[in-house]
């Protein structure tokens, strides 16, 4: 990871929000942050720990996959399938906002020392992730774009979801995943303002 620290990177960013954690009661809390973190750790289990960083957002989780781009959905797929597993089992049921965004982040240290990832990389997945809707996946645009292209099967597994505009104003082109096949779109290329 050292060779990585203060260079620019471009890499995959799964950023996951609980719905809603912060108005659960402290025990709730607890056992949803708990199971959270079981269903992160068993996804990350079969990815080299020198090709992620994982960081607690408090009421989540951002994880930086710094290998294949397609690590990130094939990961999240498996966050989002226990997920619907471990609700059947719960009464309190598990909620997760998932945005997925391939861009630039700089691996640093953080306050304690420990690898931390900064950048528009990870601002733009949590961006994503705000547009999501309660055990939905969204990925942008550059991820789609690369992803897409590097199977027939993963390119079937999205649909556009159209422009979304973040309280920056800033706009977002997204795409659902949708195991088994998405409708396929290419949005039309945005106009180019003459600037003469």
């Amino acid at each position: 990871m050292n060779e990585r620290l203060n260079k620019t990177s471009i890499c995959s960013i799964v950023f996951l929000d609980i719905v809603e954690y912060s108005q659960m009661p402290g025990n709730d809390q607890i056992e949803i942050k708990d199971r959270f973190n079981a269903l992160i750790s068993a996804a990350l289990q079969n990815v080299p720990k020198s090709d992620s960083i994982i960081l607690d957002t408090g009421d989540g989780a951002a994880i930086s996959l710094l290998g294949a781009p397609e690590e990130a959905i094939f990961v999240s797929l498996t966050i989002r399938e226990g997920i619907l597993k471990d609700n059947e089992a719960h009464d309190i049921p598990l909620l997760v906002r998932i945005g997925i965004n391939l861009g630039p982040v700089r691996v640093v240290k953080d306050i304690n020392d420990r690898p931390n990832i900064i950048g528009d990389g990870i601002n733009v997945a949590q961006r994503v992730m705000s547009f999501a809707e309660p055990n939905q996946i969204l990925v942008s645009r550059s991820y789609y774009e690369i992803v897409s292209r590097l199977s027939t099967e993963l390119g079937g597994m999205f649909s556009y979801s159209g422009v979304k505009a973040d309280k920056h104003v800033r706009e977002h082109e997204v795409y659902a995943v949708v195991k088994g096949g998405g409708k396929q779109f290419t949005p039309p290329r945005p106009k180019v303002k003459n600037m003469l």
